[in-house]
C-alpha cells in the first residue's frame, strides 16, 4: 500500500522549497522526541525549517529545522512534516495540514492492516494422542 501519492508529494515539496524558512512548532511525537532526548520539549518552541526533501513513502516529506532565536546553536533537528504544526498563516498552511491528514490517515490503515494480518495467523493444532489418562478413554 503506497501511502503518499507521490506527485503531489513532490509537488507540495518544491513549493515549500520556495517559501523557506518556514515557522513551525514541535508536534506530538516530536516533542516525545525531545523529551527522550532530555532536550526542551515545550510544545509552544518555535522552529524554522531551513530545508526540505522527499525521503519516500517512510518518511515523507521531511524537513531540517533550527531554532531561529539561537542563530549560534550548532544542534539540528530533522523531523517528518507529519510530527510538525506548520504556521497557520503560511500560505501553505493548509495544504501541509492536507497531506498530513491524508499521510496519517494512511499510515494508520496500513497499521491496521499489520495488525489484522498478525490476527489472522493461525497456528496448526496440535493432535491429542490417544489412551491417554482423563475423559474419553
Amino acid at each position: 500500500m503506497r501511502i503518499d501519492d507521490y506527485k503531489a508529494a513532490k509537488t507540495l515539496t518544491e513549493k515549500l522549497k520556495q517559501s523557506l524558512p518556514i515557522k513551525a512548532k514541535a508536534g506530538k511525537e516530536f516533542l516525545k522526541t525531545l523529551k527522550q532526548k532530555g532536550e526542551n520539549a515545550d510544545p509552544d518552541r518555535e522552529f524554522e525549517i531551513d530545508f526540505v526533501g522527499y525521503s519516500g513513502d517512510e518518511g515523507g516529506i521531511m524537513c531540517g529545522l533550527k531554532e531561529p532565536n539561537n542563530p549560534e546553536s550548532k544542534e539540528k533537528y530533522v523531523s517528518s512534516i507529519t510530527h510538525l504544526k506548520i504556521d497557520p498563516n503560511h500560505p501553505l498552511a493548509a495544504e501541509v495540514q492536507t497531506y498530513q491528514r491524508q499521510r496519517i490517515r494512511k499510515l494508520m490503515l496500513q497499521n491496521e492492516a499489520g495488525f489484522a494480518a498478525e490476527l489472522m495467523v493461525i497456528e496448526p493444532t496440535k493432535k491429542k494422542k490417544k489412551g491417554g489418562k482423563g475423559f474419553g478413554t
